[in-house]
């Protein structure tokens, strides 16, 4: 079974990227148990990380790093969500994030927004459906 994840960031029906399962993120268990995961990958030739979530049942995944000072939103604590649960959160000066858009709340970088990367679940695996990522770990 192939399934979209991430409203948005997911694959369109017939993509070519459906049949790739050469970039596997985790397994859907694996996320649904953790609050969060990260993983080491080369995006657009960076290193960066991965960090991926499950919100509202819907898998995400993003860049790893606040567009404010380009440090992981883990960087600081182990969370990467606001006390109500409602936003990603940015651990190094509390910038706020929707989580289904990336989008920045706070007034400093309002309205731009986290780099998105796409997921798709096939029987109960995540991989990144990304053209230009390639996994370092």
């Amino acid at each position: 079974m192939v399934e979209n994840v991430g409203e948005g960031l997911g694959l369109k029906s017939g993509s070519v990227m459906a049949n790739d399962h050469t970039k596997p993120a985790c397994t859907r268990d694996e996320l649904d148990e953790a609050d969060y995961l990260t993983r080491k990958i080369c995006f657009k030739k960076q290193p960066v990380s991965a960090i991926m979530f499950a919100f509202e049942g819907i898998a995400y995944a993003y860049v790893n790093h606040c567009m404010h000072m380009h440090r992981p939103l883990n960087c600081e604590q182990d969370a990467i969500f606001d006390e109500s649960g409602l936003y990603l959160r940015c651990s190094m000066h509390g910038f706020i994030f929707d989580p289904k858009t990336g989008e920045c709340q706070s007034p400093v970088c309002f309205g731009q927004r986290l780099q998105s990367l796409r997921l798709e679940e096939i029987d109960g695996t995540l991989y990144f459906a990304e053209k230009h990522l390639t996994l370092i770990d």
